[in-house]
Order: structure tokens, then sequence, then C-alpha cells
């Protein structure tokens, strides 16, 4: 399922005091508190945590757009697929949606390397050769 390729939105705040309380096509009030009330029944969200809510939710999704067209434009794609939605995912946030884009033979699992404690004593030895031959 490919949609046409849209222009890569730039990144924008969403922290603006200006905008209407429910202003999130994401996350509106009414999804959120059937959430929270799915969570809890007693729970009530209070303005300002509703929407730090909204606004991180718009942030990810466009974020996430927005990379993932750049990814698709880097491929050279005529249109954001789900493959370029799943990479951007699991390249920035480490997240993998099983059943989305799962073609094992177009995705590779991306492994964020850890550095350990004795790769770094040899980096900071490297670096203290350096200054000593100077």
């Amino acid at each position: 399922m490919s949609m046409p390729l849209p222009p890569c939105p730039k990144l924008r705040s969403f922290h603006q005091k200006s905008m209407p309380p429910d202003r999130s096509d994401v996350l509106p009030a009414s999804a959120l508190a059937s959430l929270a009330h799915s969570i809890d029944p007693e729970l009530k969200l209070e303005a300002d945590a509703e929407q730090v809510l909204q606004d991180a939710a718009d942030d990810f999704v466009e974020n996430l757009a927005s990379f993932a067209c750049e990814l698709a434009v880097h491929r050279s794609g005529t249109a954001l697929e789900a493959r370029d939605i799943q990479l951007a995912l699991e390249k920035n946030w480490n997240m993998r949606l099983v059943g989305v884009g799962d073609n094992l033979a177009e995705l590779k699992v991306i492994k964020k390397t850890t550095v350990t404690e004795a790769h770094k004593g040899r980096l900071a030895d490297v670096r203290r050769s350096k200054l000593n031959h100077r």
C-alpha cells in the first residue's frame, strides 16, 4: 500500500499558546479521554497534562513522517512505503512493529552498538598517546 510521496514536512514547535485546546489531529481530546478511561475509569487528566500528551503525539508523528519521507527520497522512491516508516521507527526509536513492513529480505535489524568499558579505556589510551606525541 503506497501513498504518493508528500514533501517532507519541516519540523515546527507545537508549544504555542495561541492554539485552541483540542488542536491535535493525531490525538484529539476525546480519544485521549477514552484511552485514559480504558486504563482507569476514575482517571481525570488535567488540561496541561492533556496538552502535553497531545503535543508529544503530534511531535512524534511529525518527526516520524519527516524522517520516513527523507528515507523514501534517499532510496529514490516515488511513494512513502511501510518499510520507510518501519526503518525510521527502528533507527530513531528502536521500535519494531510486528506485521508492518515485515519483509525480512528488505528490512535488516539495526543494532545500536554499545560501547564497553574496555573499549572506552582503549580509546582513552589512544587519545593520551596522541597527546604525548605532539
